[in-house]
């Protein structure tokens, strides 16, 4: 193995070590040296790749937020209308968030530490500005009420998904699903336009990565 990809492989051993720390004590309980232990490195291969446990956790935080923005933008490359495109993208960002457990962890990071932390405090930013290029996409396609504000359609969206995470009792994420899809139940009547709501509410659906959409939402 070439040095080049000898270091990376090292760092990511000791990213995966933090990461099952982190998802399984929380950040405040894991330490450096039972992260080093459970990574089976020496404390200066940790400390070459990362000078502090904030250093560790701002990683994950970037890596899992690449995962989640990847998947919603693969979403948003499709030919579907815009609005269908961000109900897709919500489903598959809240079934990455539960299935991935380095999106997971990232998530849980960036609700923890968000006050202090640059990489936290602007994930929920970006996704509100990605989601806010399809919703003026969704509003120059007729598919927005009249007089919306694109912006304000969005975060009433990213609260779904945030309500969904936040309330639910379990790790699994068909309960998140039923949560965001209770939600968006409620939203659309006042986001979409009348003559685009049977669209949006009547097709059958067959879902997201991991299992099926709930019913009444449009099919990617």
């Amino acid at each position: 193995m070439v040095p080049q990809a000898r270091s990376e492989a090292t760092r990511q051993k000791i990213l995966n070590a933090a990461i099952d720390l982190f998802s399984e004590v929380g950040y405040a309980a894991a330490g450096l040296g039972e992260i080093i232990e459970h990574a089976g490195m020496t404390k200066g291969a940790l400390y070459h790749h990362f000078d502090s446990k904030e250093a560790l956790a701002t990683a994950i935080i970037e890596q899992g937020t690449n995962l989640t923005r990847d998947a919603f933008h693969h979403v948003c490359e499709s030919s579907s209308p815009a609005l269908e495109n961000m109900i897709h993208g919500a489903f598959v960002v809240t079934d990455l968030l539960v299935s991935d457990k380095t999106a997971r962890t990232a998530e849980q990071l960036t609700r923890g530490l968000a006050e202090f932390n640059s990489a936290a405090s602007q994930v929920w930013s970006s996704r509100l500005d990605a989601m806010t290029t399809e919703a003026k996409r969704a509003s120059a396609e007729g598919d927005l009420r009249e007089g919306l504000d694109p912006y304000v359609v969005s975060e009433s969206i990213l609260n779904a998904i945030l309500g969904a995470q936040l309330l639910s009792k379990t790790a699994h994420s068909n309960d998140r699903i039923e949560r965001l899809t209770r939600s968006l139940e409620l939203l659309l009547p006042a986001i979409v336009a009348d003559t685009s709501l049977a669209y949006f509410r009547g097709q059958e659906t067959r879902g997201s990565p991991a299992q099926s959409r709930p019913r009444g939402f449009p099919e990617q």
